[in-house]
């Protein structure tokens, strides 16, 4: 066992050590020298003259180390960011979606998916929340991305039986994937949250209770999640749903059973700026730059992931020693409604204090207000009111709700398309539709 997953299982409070100034500063110091492998890096760091003895302090690195963006990753192309060549090791190559311009090519070896997955399997949402008596549907895609590869090595790590099915493809449409999960019985669902709701309305369809499957976990990956949706869905199937989210380039944030974010800083280094450049406090929104430090195929430095987000240091009532994170979104979808910046997610999380069982909704952002259309199957009238409500006593905006049938929107029986979908539509700003997530 890696020695940080053995840290991670048996002796978790010692996370504080290996995140203090020094330890972090080692491996940043570690991660400069390895990515002068990298003949993208060998030229930026030379021309920003970067060596890792300059590097004495955090802000040393902050200040010297020049910020990588997208942009430069996809113009260097898929060979030129690596560290090791194909044929040195057995190496596996994914990419981003591009909905935010351009394929990210990104690359892992061998070890270090197995190094990942070996500090994944420790961590204490799958200790904790997983056994070899479980059955787990994997409805995340397993082309392009390394989402369902990985979580396919993590579960065959944890022991338990793995019903491996994708998602968005021919193979397993969503009425097969219902077929399979009435057929199998999986107590967890490894899903897209829109593709959970989907599930659950071809089963009521068919006049069957989404909870009499037995399903007692959720674990969503690949779109924003808000937490009011989150236990709108845990509701709809009677059990827990949790919400995984991050980046392909740099990783991903770890929920613990309180559906809470942690940033896994013992692998990552994060830092978060206001608009003006200055460090934003604890608790501030802000943009993110992140260093991973445990790639070994493709090394990336101070990556500008495009997000918005908040750090917390207080401490998570499920004891994990790491800081907690909120991810409100892309920088370029914050919304102005009546005077206040907000994000789609943030949106979303007003909507479903209210209980909602359909799969899709649209948010039109409009000069007198929001125009809300959502799917639902029930009674509607006392739903509407509530949704009104919540919105007007947030945001202080009149709103008007339609409240559709499940499949208005978008047909929830019919394979998704690659390219994701809005949500959200800002007629205000001129940005139009505004995509996010899966």
């Amino acid at each position: 066992m890696d020695l940080k997953a053995y840290v991670l299982k048996k002796h978790p409070g010692l996370l504080r050590y290996a995140n203090s100034d020094k330890m972090v500063l080692k491996r940043l110091k570690r991660a400069i020298k390895y990515s002068y492998k990298s003949r993208f890096y060998a030229r930026k760091l030379k021309d920003a003259g970067v060596v890792p003895d300059r590097i004495k302090t955090l802000s040393d690195f902050n200040e010297m180390v020049p910020p990588t963006t997208r942009e430069e990753l996809v113009e260097a192309g898929p060979y030129d960011t690596l560290a090791v060549r194909p044929g040195e090791k057995c190496m596996i190559y994914s990419q981003t979606s591009g909905t935010t311009g351009g394929h990210v090519p990104l690359w892992v070896t061998r070890d270090e998916i197995e190094r990942s997955v070996g500090m994944a399997v420790s961590l204490p949402v799958f200790q904790d929340m997983m056994s070899p008596k479980d059955v787990v549907a994997l409805c995340y895609p397993y082309t392009r991305t390394l989402a369902g590869r990985m979580a396919d090595m993590i579960n065959q790590k944890r022991g338990v039986t793995i019903i491996p099915m994708g998602t968005r493809n021919n193979m397993y449409p969503p009425e097969e994937v219902v077929d399979t999960l009435l057929r199998l019985k999986p107590t967890i669902l490894g899903s897209v949250a829109t593709d959970a709701f989907s599930y659950a309305n071809i089963l009521m369809d068919r006049g069957i209770d989404p909870t009499s499957l037995g399903i007692r976990l959720i674990v969503s990956g690949a779109e924003p999640l808000s937490s009011s949706r989150a236990k709108v869905l845990g509701k709809l199937y009677g059990c827990r749903a949790l919400s995984l989210l991050g980046q392909n380039e740099v990783g991903v944030a770890i929920p613990c059973r309180n559906n809470v974010l942690h940033l896994p800083s013992f692998a990552m280094y994060t830092e978060v700026y206001r608009e003006d450049g200055t460090k934003a406090d604890p608790g501030e929104k802000g943009h993110s730059i992140v260093t991973p430090t445990w790639r070994e195929a493709q090394p990336i430095l101070r990556y500008v992931t495009g997000d918005v987000i908040a750090l917390h240091d207080d401490p998570c009532p499920c004891g994990l020693p790491l800081p907690s994170m909120e991810i409100f979104g892309r920088k370029r979808t914050l919304i102005r409604i009546n005077g206040r910046d907000i994000y789609p997610i943030e949106l979303e999380d007003i909507l479903y204090r209210s209980h909602i069982n359909g799969p899709w909704y649209r948010i039109t952002v409009r000069s007198e207000g929001l125009h809300i259309e959502i799917e639902h199957r029930g009674k509607a009238a006392e739903l509407n009111e509530g949704i009104r409500r919540n919105f007007q006593k947030e945001l202080g905006v009149p709103s008007t709700v339609d409240i559709v049938e499940p499949g208005t929107l978008y047909d929830y029986r019919e394979v998704r398309p690659g390219k994701a979908l809005s949500r959200v539509v800002d007629e205000i700003s001129g940005k139009g539709e505004i995509i996010e997530g899966a």
